[in-house]
């Protein structure tokens, strides 16, 4: 069949009516683009997450993307003050190079401002005179950076105190500044302002609420501890520069010089407050060692000793006086003596986590030195989770203490015996020949193992308390296959159908994976797989409650975290394995090293977290983690360094040889 073919200009020709004209397309496109696409974007905007937007917004798209991708539908100018501040310390890589950038900065202003300082004012009058003016003419700025240092740790939220932090870098800009520029930047007053400030930082870093909601690796009272030494260290600055100056009497005062024994007691009470708080924790049996080892009231004596002497010598220095001058750099050491003698206990008090962690050998001379407190399920059940770590780890405890006190409790017939009988088997501190001799054992074998037939299992009411009926019954070998098939359903049946299933349930599943371990019946671990994690998630917390730390596990849903719950949910995941979407850093944050753990908790938290550590398919800290959220720990010790370096670089006042002995109160 002959086919003729259409030349090319009539098929244009055809075709011509139906060309799409370019920039009428252009210009629809542009049209839907702005009618559909840009409400589009707004709409998803408005509906995403604020600290999403804040995110995206920081996000280098063009450098991830090879310059493909212009942005990320936020610009940075769009966003608000408190978000941008937000971006700044929430993001990881961001806040902590601004951290280094801050500190990088702050050391550059700091040498360029000491190079032009000339300190011209060298009489202690005019300078406590210029000090005196400049206070006055920044008093409402005062009040305004106190009133921020005192609210803003009470918030407890990490990324406004690191913000806090990083102000106070450029605080101590502006202090070192202004006095050069009034000519008083010399090393005393530097010296004393880096001093006072510190000081302040460390009593409201000592705040409970701070870093409980939040994710952290070790004690935010290390924070109050670093600023504490940060003023022992900056201590001596301002005593050996004022003995320049010609000593505290040098400068004016008003007021009369308080009496010996006013400033003796003033420094006193803190002190004897302070030792008798300690009391209730001194016993290195319990969860706080002796700070002070078996010498505590010696320690005390010797501090008291110290204050009485320096405050003495100086009363005595100063009656025997005459109207002759004479050089007072001694005296200007006392005060420093009695402050160190109030700091150092407190410092020591709020890290000895360091100096006395839960090491594997303390751990285990705790199992060993058992003590039985007033309530003895609680003693056993707190002490059970250590004891069987230590045997897990092969350390091969002496038990014999905890042996003893349990051979007294079953030949007693204690009320509470069936409490403990629990903890006891799992620990191994039954004998086989013992287990005859427990009371009610063939009363509880009857009412896990009815005589009625056919037996239908039914759930298990009160498992905690019939945990011991199972390990005595198998360890006796009086259960025949019937027995554990019959008490394997019972178990199945009391896991899947709990009383209450928003309380205990981590408990329960852990109680009944071990007992059908006992019997010999294993659990299908990938069938419940699913199940058991569910729970996990559910009872996992991060909220803080009171003076809770956030992070942990619930016993009841709603209320605070639990160690004991904890425990249980970290034991469980080993078993059937880490869920999906749950953060182990929360957990660890639940379980760091405090300077002050209730009880025995302290050495379950311990044990637990190297549980935890341990888990298969757990992610390990990575320093960057750790860097991140420290970041205001480690703004702290760069604060201190940059104070050090700021006084350190400051020029010394210059020397003064007229011999004024008038009183003062500066210092």
């Amino acid at each position: 069949m002959p086919v003729e073919l259409v030349s090319e200009s009539d098929l244009r020709a055809a075709l011509r009516p139906h060309q799409v004209d370019a920039n009428e397309f252009e210009a629809g496109i542009r049209d839907r683009i702005e009618a559909g696409v840009v409400p589009l974007q707004d709409v998803s905007q408005k509906s995403a997450d604020p600290v999403l937007t804040v995110a995206a917004t920081f996000i280098p798209w063009p450098l991830i993307t090879g310059g493909k991708f212009a942005g990320g539908g936020v610009k940075l100018s769009s966003l608000t003050l408190a978000q941008k501040l937000l971006g700044y310390a929430a993001l990881p890589a961001i806040s902590l190079f601004l951290l280094v950038g801050a500190t990088f900065f702050s050391t550059r202003k700091i040498h360029k401002v000491q190079q032009e300082n000339q300190s011209d004012i060298s009489d202690a009058r005019e300078m406590q005179a210029a000090v005196r003016q400049w206070w006055r003419s920044h008093r409402f700025a005062a009040i305004m950076v106190y009133a921020a240092v005192l609210i803003l740790p009470m918030i407890g939220s990490t990324w406004l105190l690191f913000l806090l932090l990083l102000a106070s870098f450029g605080l101590l800009l502006y202090f070192l500044t202004s006095f050069a520029r009034i000519g008083v930047g010399n090393r005393y007053l530097v010296g004393h302002c880096c001093f006072m400030g510190l000081g302040l930082l460390s009593m409201v870093m000592q705040n409970p609420f701070i870093g409980q909601s939040e994710i952290h690796f070790v004690d935010q009272k290390l924070i109050a501890a670093v600023f504490l030494m940060g003023t022992l260290i900056l201590l001596p600055f301002p005593i050996l520069s004022m003995a320049r100056l010609g000593g505290r009497e040098a400068f004016q005062s008003k007021q009369k010089t308080p009496h010996w024994l006013l400033v003796f007691v003033t420094f006193l009470i803190p002190t004897g407050l302070f030792y008798i708080a300690l009391q209730p924790f001194r016993k290195s049996t319990g969860n706080q060692p002796a700070i002070f080892g078996g010498y505590g009231w010696l320690i005390f004596a010797v501090m008291i000793a110290v204050q009485i002497s320096a405050v003495l010598w100086a009363y005595v220095r100063r009656s025997r006086k005459g109207g002759a001058t004479q050089h007072v750099t001694r005296p200007e050491w006392i005060p420093g003596v009695l402050y160190v003698c109030i700091t150092v206990p407190l410092l020591l008090w709020l890290t000895n986590q360091i100096w006395w962690p839960a090491t594997p050998d303390r751990i285990l001379h705790h199992v060993e030195s058992f003590e039985m407190g007033r309530y003895p399920y609680l003693s056993w059940q707190d002490w059970e989770i250590p004891a069987r770590w230590t045997i897990e780890q092969g350390l091969h405890p002496d038990l014999s203490r905890a042996r003893a006190v349990l051979d007294n409790e079953i030949a007693t017939d204690q009320d509470l015996l069936t409490f403990i009988l629990g903890s006891a088997f799992r620990v191994g501190l039954v004998r086989p020949d013992q287990i005859d001799t427990l009371p009610d054992l063939e009363e509880e074998r009857r009412s896990l193992l009815p005589e009625a037939n056919p037996r239908k299992p039914r759930r298990i009411y009160g498992l905690n308390q019939n945990v011991w009926v199972f390990y005595a019954l198998a360890d006796s070998n009086q259960l025949s296959s019937e027995d554990r098939d019959f008490l394997e359903q019972r178990l199945l049946v009391t896991l899947e159908n709990p009383v209450v299933k928003t309380s205990d349930m981590l408990e329960t599943a852990l109680r009944v994976t071990q007992l059908l371990e006992v019997i010999d019946r294993p659990i299908d671990r990938e069938k419940y797989r699913k199940q058991v994690h569910q729970w996990l998630r559910e009872f996992h917390s991060t909220q803080t409650h009171s003076f809770q730390i956030a992070g942990g596990f619930e016993k009841y849903q709603g209320v605070s975290a639990s160690m004991l719950a904890t425990s249980d949910a970290v034991e469980l995941m080993q078993i059937y394995g880490i869920p999906e979407g749950l953060d182990l850093n929360w957990v660890r944050s639940y379980l760091r090293p405090l300077n002050f753990r209730p009880a025995n908790r302290k050495w379950i938290a311990a044990v637990t977290l190297d549980r935890l550590n341990r888990l298969p398919g757990a992610t390990q800290l990575t320093l960057f983690e750790w860097l991140y959220y420290e970041r205001s720990l480690l703004a702290a010790m760069l604060l201190v360094a940059l104070c050090l370096y700021a006084t350190l670089s400051s020029p010394l006042p210059r020397k003064d040889n007229s011999g004024t002995n008038e009183d003062s109160a500066l210092g």
